[in-house]
């Protein structure tokens, strides 16, 4: 597979260095781990073999509950490029729940994530060739607001007066927010519904929850990581 550029640094590796390794994912595969698959393929680490992982066209990398793509721990030494054709795609985060107040929105999966851990401190290159994709997942809607609460009337009825020891009267609970698209956080729930009525309101209608946030298009984690789009980004790359 030729993409028409070259990797950056492997010209003046010099002999004591591996090859480069190169990964090819050409089927949909999700929560992609790339020191794995190295390691599967023959990784050789102590060496600080460069890695190269192609992702091909018409072919999707995604999350459901993890990071779509995530580096693993390999060697700071090993210099990392990922250039996509295909997809990369961040999970949508979950919705949150009606309460009081509504309950936030969590917040969308990222699309390609560096090893934050230690003493992982690699360098790579992300090349979002034309027509590849690379796109954090959206947050999830703020749950609603539950409604207010006013004590309920009971009218007068012969010498009895009229009380507000009736059934409560409850209003409607907030709609949930919407979910972001790629790269978008989640929109806010809306507040619970008021009541009418003589008598007083002994709770009040609860805001809604917050949108979550969008997942990172690339979430380099402080790592030195330079980002080429010629495609398509959804989300940050920070």
């Amino acid at each position: 597979m030729s993409f028409g550029y070259n990797i950056l640094g492997f010209g003046s590796l010099g002999g004591s260095r591996a090859s480069p390794l190169t990964l090819n994912i050409t089927s949909n595969t999700s929560e992609y781990n790339i020191l794995s698959a190295a390691n599967a393929a023959g990784y050789d680490a102590p060496s600080g073999q460069p890695i190269i992982v192609n992702v091909a066209s018409g072919v999707t990398v995604s999350g459901s509950s993890s990071y779509a793509m995530r580096t693993g721990a390999i060697n700071a030494a090993s210099p990392l490029t990922i250039n996509v054709t295909g997809s990369i795609d961040g999970y949508t985060g979950a919705n949150g729940s009606a309460g009081r107040p509504g309950t936030n929105g969590s917040a969308g999966g990222d699309a390609i994530y560096w090893e934050s851990s230690t003493p992982y401190t690699g360098t790579g290159i992300v090349n979002i060739l034309s027509g590849g994709k690379v796109r954090g997942g959206g947050g999830g809607g703020g749950g609603g607001g539950l409604g207010q609460v006013r004590d309920g009337y009971v009218p007068a009825v012969g010498k009895d007066p009229a009380t507000c020891d009736g059934p409560d009267i409850t209003g409607s609970t907030g709609s949930t927010g919407s979910a972001g698209g790629f790269g978008a956080a989640g929109s806010s729930g809306s507040s619970g519904g008021s009541t009418t009525g003589p008598c007083s309101v002994v709770t009040a209608a609860a805001s809604g929850g917050s949108g979550g946030a969008a997942g990172f298009a690339v979430r380099k984690n402080s790592r030195t990581v330079t980002v080429n789009n010629s495609g398509t980004m959804n989300g940050s790359a920070g």
